[in-house]
């Protein structure tokens, strides 16, 4: 999965990313815990995973001067690739 972070306030460069999948208590799956993202290029982040993805995913986003933010569920469970997906979440 490749997510592209698009950030608009100038706080800063984001430098990490987490992705949080639903699907508590699957066998073999990620639900209730974060996984990091690797930064793949420029503002694209990825998840390279052994197992199938269970929507919705939320994401964790930390940008250079320490601040973080959640947008949880960001991404809905009948998610389409190529499609963009909104949040208006705000570093507080």
């Amino acid at each position: 999965m490749a997510i592209l972070v698009e950030y608009e306030n100038g706080d800063g460069d984001v430098v990490q990313v987490d992705l949080m999948e639903s699907g508590r208590g699957r066998r073999g799956g990620g639900g209730g815990r974060w996984t990091r993202m690797r930064e793949s290029w420029g503002s694209i982040w990825r998840l390279d995973s052994n197992h199938r993805l269970q929507a919705p995913f939320s994401l964790r986003i930390r940008n250079e001067s320490g601040k973080t933010l959640v947008a949880r569920n960001v991404i809905p469970k009948n998610w389409r690739p190529n499609t963009f997906y909104r949040s208006i979440v705000q570093y507080s």
